[in-house]
């Protein structure tokens, strides 16, 4: 397979069960962008993968938690990757790492295989697993890891075991699921209610079709910019310094945000607002800040609905927060410019990076003039992290 040939979209379909990767979806978000974190410690992109699950047929599957979603990953030039199962431990041996040469068209042996409850998929229902896998450097080596197990099944606990990808680079990357099964008419069900073992004559396998990933390096003389097909995407906050009052109320700490789009085409662009944007933010152990929101006032909102950039032009979204104290935590509001916020909390003084998001599908332009006058941009750019600290 070459570079930019095109995969088969009925890969993950066999006898009335299909799996897919659901949250990149070929029509609105062909290719997610991602920018390369910082070679630092705790420096690490969260790749957010969804398979998902659908019975047409009434015959029954069953399908073991612990069986693993083993992942493919095909380079620009059309490689596929080497695969390594390695243990969630940083001091972990290179020796001790598992190398699977074929990319797991056989079934996995140990706890990725443990006797364990079926979980019976039932016709007609779409089941999404998520998988929470992550972006980050190991001994300047950029490394991609996906747990072997979705977050589904490991209930808030922390994965165990990982597939990892090494030695990554910029570039458009081509990823896949294999799903190892049994299919049973009637299984046979234990004493304890777990369903017995099946022969090894019974296994099928199914893959999702290939969903793409690319990788950008942030700009040599500005780290808080990428540029994506001639659009550059940055990140404003020019106060990375931020101090905060001492548990009053009454007083809120502003916070100045915002992207700027600059557009280096030769065409006149239109960059949605409404409902495009997401955030994340990482505190100084590497780990995510809880937040909430509240996007169900999607439309309410009172700012504009798109911007407009011509040529050599740049438009800003200004995201403009707040610092306050509620209910005896520190908490950030940023807005969602749809009526609502994104709230993370608690917080402490000390050092927090924060990642804006955009993503657009064009699908709030209707009108056939507004189509010709301005090329609708359409994507999804995970910005580079931002530092600022809380004093």
């Amino acid at each position: 397979m070459t570079s930019g040939e095109s995969f088969d979209s009925n890969a993950g379909a066999q006898d009335g069960i299909s799996i897919e990767i659901t949250n990149i979806t070929p029509r609105f978000f062909p290719t997610p962008v991602y920018a390369i974190p910082k070679n630092e410690l705790g420096a690490k992109i969260t790749v957010k993968l969804t398979v998902s699950i659908n019975l047409t047929t009434s015959t029954p599957f069953w399908l073991n938690p612990y069986q693993s979603f083993i992942p493919e990953l095909w380079t620009p030039d059309g490689q596929k990757r080497q695969i390594l199962l390695v243990p969630d431990e940083p001091a972990a041996s290179t020796e001790a790492n598992r190398l699977l040469t074929d990319s797991a068209a056989s079934p996995l042996t140990g706890s990725e295989t443990r006797n364990f409850k079926r979980w019976r998929i039932q016709p007609g229902i779409l089941i999404p697993l998520g998988i929470r896998a992550t972006l980050s450097w190991h001994q300047d080596s950029l490394q991609l890891k996906i747990p072997t197990i979705s977050d589904f099944f490991l209930s808030g606990a922390l994965p165990k075991n990982f597939w990892c990808f090494d030695a990554l680079q910029e570039g458009t990357y081509q990823i896949r699921f294999l799903l190892n099964f049994h299919r049973h008419p009637e299984p046979l069900e234990l004493d304890t209610g777990e369903v017995g073992d099946s022969e090894e004559s019974d296994l099928e396998v199914l893959a999702t079709p290939f969903a793409n990933i690319r990788l950008v390096m942030p700009g040599l003389t500005d780290s808080s910019a990428i540029e994506v097909d001639g659009v550059q995407f940055k990140t404003e906050m020019p106060e990375p310094v931020l101090a905060v009052s001492p548990k009053r109320y009454d007083v809120s700490t502003p916070v100045k945000l915002g992207i700027r789009a600059t557009n280096n085409t030769s065409t006149a662009l239109r960059f949605e607002q409404l409902d495009s944007l997401d955030v994340s933010l990482i505190d100084e152990a590497g780990n995510k800040v809880h937040m909430r929101s509240d996007l169900l006032r999607t439309g309410v909102g009172s700012g504009p609905k798109y911007y407009s950039a011509q040529p050599g032009e740049s438009a800003l979204f200004v995201l403009d927060g707040q610092i306050d104290w509620v209910f005896n935590q520190l908490q950030l509001a940023i807005p969602n410019q749809a009526g609502g916020f994104f709230y993370f909390y608690p917080l402490q003084p000390g050092r927090y990076q924060i990642q804006l998001i955009y993503r657009a599908t064009g699908r709030h332009v209707t009108g056939p003039k507004e189509q010709i006058l301005e090329k609708v941009w359409t994507g999804w750019v995970f910005l580079p992290f931002v530092e600022f600290y809380l004093v």
